[in-house]
Order: structure tokens, then C-alpha cells, then sequence
């Protein structure tokens, strides 16, 4: 049973590719609208256009730097303004860096924080406004956060920290958005075949030593399923969490790798 999404908007962060583009073609397949997300421009407006043509919904192209807190509320008065109001925030937008935290600079860490933890804050905040302004009485919020926020990882720190933020912003967010009639949960994959991913097994077998096939042997051995996880399979449970039938669910996690970890 899929879900129904008919008259609904979508809004996804990092849409351009990966879990984003998954998702956002999910809720596109279920009958949303999608708002899309992303800073790369040109590929954003090429999955765009192709989610569009395949579901026959309306997708819109944003090119947005998240990590400007100004750019975030410019983004979300467009498309108030001009689209209508948000029924899911889908937070997919990430970024890390392959560095020891003895190593790792300011600059470094604020791009992270910014991108991966203070959006995510800045957008929910400018969302649950908006649905709340609007007399609607129902929405979700949904964040990628990562089994890394469960089990740090050496040379991926940064990250870590920033998901494991995710995760108890998520917590309170249930909380306190609660009496508006949104739900909220966060999404902690494993191993997900994407090119952020690969690229992630290039940068941190260097640092660790070793070649990106050991590397990637290395921590995905673990993986009970003895596979890495496809970016559809995440979009289906993103899509299953904001979709309706779980709108009892707010405030959690929702592990989804392969059993590498079990929390």
C-alpha cells in the first residue's frame, strides 16, 4: 500500500542527488508537488525537469546556500508567496569532512554545523510558522540524520556531532511542535550507494591509511544484510513517516542500516 500525497507540498533540501533526489521523486510518485532544493544549480534543474516529466506533478527549482540563514527565509517567503503553504519538510541536505578533529579548522566545522544542524533548525522553524499562520492543522517535518550519530566515527566527526544534534532537536521539536499538528522524526541510515558516500570512502581511506576498497570492505563488513542500502529505500520510509499512517510517531529515530547498528 503506497502512500497518498495528492495536494500536498514538499519542500526538499539537497534534492539534486542522493537520498534528496530519492525522496523528492518518492513524494513526486505518491502525487506531490515538490519543491526542490540544492546548491548545484544545473543539476538541480535537470532532476527536477525529470521528476516532473516522470510523475506528472509540479516540481520547482530552488538554488538556495543553505548555510545562509537569510537565503532560508528569502526561499520560504517564495514560495509562501508564491506557491502556498508547506505540508513537508523533507531536511536532506548534508555535507561532511574526511579529518581527525585534531585537525579539523573553524571554518570547517561552521560549514558543517551550518549546513547539516542550523539549517535544519532555521527551516523548521520558518515551516511550522508558516503552517501555523495558515490555519492548517497537519504537517511533518523529516531530517536525514545518520547511524553516525549513534556510533561516532573517527575521521568523520564533525558529522557525527552535527547528527547527533538532529537527533535531539528532533526530540523537542516533537515536543513543542506537537500542539500545531506537526510530527517530527529523523531518518539515521548506514551505508547509503550514493556518490556522497563513495566520496566519503575516497577522502577518509586516505586519512585512515588505507585504499578506498579496503576502506569501505572495512565498514561495511559489519553490515548484517550484507549490503549497502539503496537511496529509495530510505525515501520509503521518509515518504511512510510524513505520509499519514504514522502521524502518531513524532520525536524519534528511525534506524535504517542493514543492522550495523541496533539503535
Amino acid at each position: 500500500m503506497g502512500e497518498n500525497y495528492k495536494g500536498r507540498l514538499c519542500a526538499v533540501t539537497g534534492a539534486a542527488r542522493g537520498i534528496g533526489r530519492a525522496s523528492a521523486a518518492k513524494f513526486a510518485e505518491y502525487g506531490a508537488d515538490v519543491v526542490m532544493v540544492d546548491i548545484n544549480k544545473e543539476l538541480l534543474e535537470k532532476s527536477a525537469k525529470e521528476i516532473a516529466a516522470q510523475y506528472g506533478v509540479n516540481t520547482y527549482a530552488y538554488a538556495v546556500d543553505i548555510s545562509n540563514a537569510d537565503a532560508c527565509t528569502q526561499f520560504m517567503d517564495d514560495v509562501n508567496d508564491k506557491i502556498g503553504v508547506v505540508d513537508v519538510l523533507a531536511n536532506c541536505a548534508g555535507i561532511s569532512v574526511a579529518k581527525y578533529m585534531i585537525d579539523l579548522t573553524l571554518p570547517e566545522w561552521e560549514r558543517v554545523i551550518n549546513i547539516n544542524l542550523r539549517s535544519v533548525w532555521i527551516l523548521s522553524q520558518l515551516f511550522a510558522r508558516q503552517l501555523r499562520d495558515s490555519g492548517k492543522s497537519r504537517g511533518h517535518i523529516v531530517t536525514i540524520s545518520s547511524q553516525a550519530s549513534k556510533i561516532g566515527e573517527s575521521a568523520n566527526g564533525v558529522y557525527s556531532i552535527s547528527k547527533a544534534g538532529i537527533n535531539s532537536m528532533t526530540q523537542v521539536l516533537g515536543l513543542e511542535y506537537a500542539q500545531y499538528g506537526i510530527s517530527v522524526t529523523a531518518v539515521c541510515p548506514g551505508y547509503v550507494d550514493t556518490e556522497m558516500v563513495q566520496d566519503v570512502f575516497q577522502k577518509r581511506s586516505l586519512v585512515e591509511g588505507k585504499t578506498p576498497e579496503e576502506y569501505e570492505r572495512e565498514l561495511t563488513s559489519g553490515v548484517a544484510l550484507g549490503r549497502m542500502c539503496q537511496p529509495e529505500e530510505v525515501a520509503d520510509l521518509m515518504a511512510f513517516l510524513a505520509g499519514g499512517r504514522a502521524d502518531y510517531i513524532t520525536g524519534v529515530t528511525v534506524t535504517i542500516a542493514g543492522g550495523k547498528t541496533l539503535i
